[in-house]
């Protein structure tokens, strides 16, 4: 990715998403940022030619499970991806040139083994990336830590931030 000036670094504003939301930006002087991803998956997705960006936090595999409900898209991986996808394309990115990085799926607690829910999104996540035919370009995934996250929408660059250690970029 580019090299960001200090000048526009200092004047990047950020847009925070919740749990079970998205946001999109066409603002290259954004992040978006998500926190403490556990078990839950960030996945960002990022059109460099014209600096479109998204941010999907999403907290379990598939809304299947929980038919005749009222659900938030964003709340599942199976209905999530596919609103961020239009909604990229509405803001005028090709899903043929979007780079997509995905974060989180930890197992954070031992009762967490039960449930696999970190691992589960990880799976579903992999099966969706295939069928909407995703360039994955990063995995951070797993393991046993949150993850806080901050998509750079100047250069598609995500800050990682795990506790106890220096932020990385993805």
């Amino acid at each position: 990715m580019s090299e960001m000036p200090e000048l526009v670094e200092e004047q990047m504003r950020t847009v925070i998403v919740g749990v079970a939301d998205f946001k999109i930006s066409t603002d290259a002087l954004t992040y978006l940022a998500t926190y403490a991803l556990g078990s839950c998956l960030g996945i960002t997705f990022y059109d460099e030619k014209r600096r479109v960006g998204g941010l999907l936090h999403a907290m379990l595999p598939s809304a299947k499970l929980h038919k005749g409900q009222k659900v938030r898209d964003c709340m599942f991986l199976d209905t999530g991806i596919p609103r961020v996808l239009a909604a990229m394309v509405r803001a005028g990115a090709k899903k043929s040139e979007m780079r997509v990085k995905v974060f989180g799926g930890a197992q954070l607690m031992a009762t967490d083994n039960f449930f696999r829910i970190g691992a589960k999104n990880i799976d579903m996540f992999y099966k969706l990336s295939q069928e909407f035919e995703l360039d994955v370009a990063a995995w951070e995934v797993s393991g046993r830590v949150n993850r806080t996250i901050r998509l750079n929408n100047f250069n598609g660059d995500v800050i990682v931030k795990i506790p106890a250690r220096p932020e990385f970029i993805r």
